[in-house]
């Protein structure tokens, strides 16, 4: 699932992560489905963004992940990423669990979600994830929630909503997609961010192009690793 989650590489890797695959070894003899879904994903950025914020100091990033489902809508997944410094650390590692299905033609799902970041000090922290996506004549919208609450890392609670859109252009396998955020909280003070761009897929293949930006004009470091910025990605599910 995953879209991890993240990033527009990350969003990808976690949308990749969510195509279901079987098990390797697991079909049945008469071709039935099985209970069990195993899939995997890999990316390359050119940045690292999560919410318009570059993680990996506007530098390329390798990402991946696993993730397992099961036909009842729960699952779980690890996904990471190399990213700049924070507290020590030099790796993201995303741990997740939750349950997704369908509701009167929306699709939705509600994540658990631990960052961690081995080797790092005082820089983990959970997420609780909520997401809901219908579709829109040929393409989709939704909408995507992140609540942080008070824990170790936090003083306080952090909020992040996002409206999402992704639209096919006619019959070549390119689509255009784009999404608006706005997060508050002890992370960040009543922060907008967007992105726009187009995505190319064939067969295990994605890539990406795309415009990020924010309203964050801080002056210290987050500030400039705030600007817009144009980003690519490949990513691949397995």
């Amino acid at each position: 699932m995953a879209s991890s989650v993240r990033s527009t590489a990350g969003f990808l890797a976690f949308a990749l992560g969510a195509m279901p695959l079987p098990a390797a070894g697991s079909e049945s003899v008469d071709g039935a489905t099985p209970a069990f879904q195993l899939s995997a994903n890999a990316s390359i950025v050119s940045d690292y963004r999560f919410r318009g914020i570059s993680l990996s100091g506007k530098d390329p990033a390798i990402q991946g992940g696993i993730d397992l489902s099961h036909d009842s809508g729960l699952f779980i997944g690890t996904w990471a990423s190399s990213i700049a410094d924070s507290g020590g650390s030099n790796t993201e590692l995303d741990l997740y669990g939750g349950y997704g299905g369908s509701l009167a033609g929306i699709d939705y799902s509600v994540t658990a979600l631990a960052y961690v970041y081995p080797g790092g000090q005082g820089v983990n922290y959970f997420e609780v994830l909520g997401s809901a996506t219908t579709r829109l004549g040929t393409g989709s919208v939704g909408l995507d929630m992140g609540w942080v609450p008070r824990q170790d890392n936090f003083g306080g609670d952090n909020i992040y909503i996002a409206a999402k859109g992704q639209v096919p252009l006619g019959s070549l396998p390119v689509s255009m997609f784009g999404h608006l955020g706005y997060e508050n909280g002890d992370a960040y003070d009543r922060k907008w961010d967007w992105e726009a761009g187009l995505s190319y897929a064939t067969g295990p293949l994605t890539a990406s192009l795309s415009y990020v930006d924010t309203n964050y004009s801080g002056a210290d470091e987050a500030g400039r690793f705030a600007r817009a910025g144009v980003i690519a990605s490949l990513a691949a599910s397995f």
